[in-house]
């Protein structure tokens, strides 16, 4: 089992390996933009805006999921980690089959705004309370707020 540090190390080093491609984001950019053409034109393709928007996210996000797999072989660990992607994936389908269904005209603005509330809330508090039960679990789990301050000493240690 690899301790926090040396876990710490290998997330930064998948980021670093993610920011290598960096003509992708220029793809990515520019395809962002022709949908935003394509969907004023016509609002029924606005939700594939969504899934051009956070398709990339999610692909980073199994990254970092199977990453995490190989820290702890724990079935509870490895089923954690899962439902957390799983979670993510959820409301990323939700969200898109809820914006069609608001432009196809089959829900109200109402229930539209309710659901994305509800999709948005669960996107926020379920990944927090399973990585509470992951570090319960593994001690040398690293949370989001651990990584993001490795992340921000690097960033400090680079600039001096």
């Amino acid at each position: 089992m690899l301790t926090k540090e040396k876990r710490i190390e290998q997330l930064l080093k998948q980021d670093d390996s993610h920011w290598r491609w960096r003509w992708r984001w220029g793809v990515a950019i520019a395809t962002v933009v022709m949908t935003f053409l394509i969907a004023a034109q016509y609002r029924l393709y606005a939700p594939l805006i969504v899934f051009i928007s956070f398709f990339p996210y999610l692909c980073f996000e199994w990254r970092k999921t199977k990453l995490l797999l190989t820290f702890n072989e724990e079935t509870r660990y490895q089923r954690l980690v899962y439902t957390d992607f799983g979670i993510q994936w959820l409301c990323f389908v939700l969200t898109i089959c809820l914006l069609a269904a608001y432009y196809a005209d089959s829900l109200s603005p109402v229930i539209a705004i309710a659901g994305l509330f509800g999709i948005g809330v669960l996107s926020i508090l379920a990944p927090y309370v399973i990585n509470r039960t992951l570090h319960t679990l593994d001690a040398h789990h690293v949370r989001g707020k651990e990584l993001r301050e490795a992340r921000d000493q690097r960033l400090r240690e680079s600039n001096i």
